[in-house]
């Protein structure tokens, strides 16, 4: 992937949660652009601490994201961002991404 085509993912993550966070709607859009974003990033490549390695590669990517969303969102809103972000990162059980109970 060029830095281009990371630069729109990581813009497309951060428009879709503005949307979102300001009118409630497409949420499952907003879900899929941030899930492109956290594979893009390479957070979800397994590595030596395997899941929890992933989980924290997951949440250094998603406070990009919520730091990207701080001029347009009032704390309300930001909040809303956040709790959504979490929930995201943690989804792990959708992943392909190999790793073993």
């Amino acid at each position: 992937m060029t830095d281009n085509e990371y630069s729109k993912t990581r813009k497309a993550a951060v428009d879709a949660l503005i949307y979102w966070a300001k009118t409630g709607m497409r949420e499952f859009t907003m879900r899929d652009a941030v899930n492109d974003y956290l594979e893009a990033s390479g957070a979800n490549r397994p590595s030596i601490g395997g899941e929890e390695a992933i989980l924290a590669h997951r949440k250094i990517a998603a406070n990009r994201l919520a730091i990207d969303c701080i001029y347009a969102l009032s704390k309300e809103e930001l909040s809303k961002v956040d709790r959504e972000l979490e929930g995201i990162v943690g989804d792990l059980p959708r992943l392909n991404v190999g790793i073993r109970r």
